[in-house]
């Protein structure tokens, strides 16, 4: 640690359930103390937020190591804990500007005009229109469709405060989770080009242009969506509610699988031989009568022992919308059931590794 100016500096960045804000206090040469504020879950996120700020400060480092299991945590802390050593620096922009002790007041450092910020709310895009002077934000304007007894009360609320405090850290207000992650999301982006560190003209990255899709456990895009689905070491096939065939992932190596198949019957599918077997199947997963079912087989040409899976899929009211069938090659555990644990031990990367995939062929 160097170039340090003494002093309190305040970080944010995203964990897995909120923001992540760190007050960092630093001398001219280290790190002192480092008070924090999250949301995460208590036995993992929460854990794991305390246990990388005793690391940074017993190291004087954000370049250590994230803890297992809690990934979004670890990150979001060293993020937000980087941010503010760059405030210490003089190398960025303080994020709630700095107190004045003349005034009693927070003074920005912005270039005066309206810049605009997008998130995403609970029922869509969530824009601010945020007017600022040099020293201060002076007006929110709030464009969106949040539910007007909650998500848009919310709003009238959030803005108040942020005003009131002139601090661009949003508290999430109760039952209005993502209406306040949306307006943290818009408000840090349109204050970050009246700061200078956003450049709007600058050529968006793939990941902004696409739509993303919000699920219980944060959001991807259409492209990550699919990456995810075929990288996935298991082949997923989804029946719809019809017993039409709707969906594969690619690079199959077990079963062939075409498109000219998708949208017909899930036991034309089959040969027939065992028509009667799948559409028995089929019907006792549609009907509840039967929870899942595994079988195995083993290929003749190599010896490896594939299993097959099928399981109902219902959506959140707990109504079925189909099932799923999924194939794994069970060989390499198999394999390892009588070996010793391997763990902290890096396997050789210039050999395939069986488990995810790389050699079914």
């Amino acid at each position: 640690m160097n170039n340090l100016k003494a002093g309190t500096y305040k970080g944010r960045a995203t964990g897995y359930h909120d923001y992540i804000t760190v007050d960092v206090t630093v001398d001219e040469e280290k790190i002192v103390k480092i008070d924090y504020s999250e949301n995460e879950t208590p036995n993992k996120g929460g854990v794991a937020v305390a246990k990388m700020v005793e690391e940074i400060i017993k190291r004087q480092s954000v370049e250590i190591d994230t803890v297992s299991g809690a990934t979004y945590a670890s990150e979001g802390t060293l993020r937000a804990v980087d941010y503010a050593l760059g405030v210490a620096r003089g190398e960025r922009a303080p994020i709630d500007g700095e107190f004045n002790e003349d005034t009693g007041t927070i003074e920005h450092h912005f270039t005066s005009g309206t810049y605009s910020g997008n998130g995403d709310g609970y029922k869509g895009e969530i824009n601010l229109n945020v007017t600022v002077s040099e020293n201060k934000i002076e007006k929110i304007e709030y464009q969106g469709k949040e539910t007007p007894d909650i998500g848009g009360k919310a709003m009238e609320d959030i803005i108040a405060r942020v005003l009131r405090s002139q601090s661009s850290q949003i508290d999430t207000i109760s039952g209005a989770t993502f209406s306040s992650r949306g307006a943290q999301e818009a408000l840090d982006y349109a204050l970050g080009i009246a700061r200078g560190e956003i450049d709007p003209e600058a050529e968006p990255k793939l990941e902004d242009l696409e739509p993303r899709i919000q699920f219980r456990g944060g959001s991807l895009t259409i492209e990550q969506i699919e990456a995810v689905l075929n990288t996935l070491p298991v082949e997923i096939t989804f029946v719809g509610p019809d017993l039409r065939f709707q969906y594969f992932n690619e690079d199959h190596h077990e079963f062939h699988r075409s498109q000219a198949s998708l949208g017909s019957h899930f036991i034309d599918c089959h040969p027939p031989h065992v028509r009667e077997f799948v559409g028995k199947l089929a019907g006792e997963l549609a009907d509840g009568t039967r929870k899942s079912e595994t079988h195995w087989f083993t290929r003749k040409d190599d010896g490896r022992k594939i299993f097959i899976s099928y399981v109902p899929v219902f959506n959140r009211k707990g109504e079925s919308i189909g099932f799923m069938e999924y194939v794994q090659n069970g060989t390499p555990f198999i394999e390892t059931i009588d070996e010793p644990n391997r763990r902290g031990e890096l396997s050789d990367p210039t050999e395939p590794n069986p488990f995810a995939r790389e050699k079914w062929i």
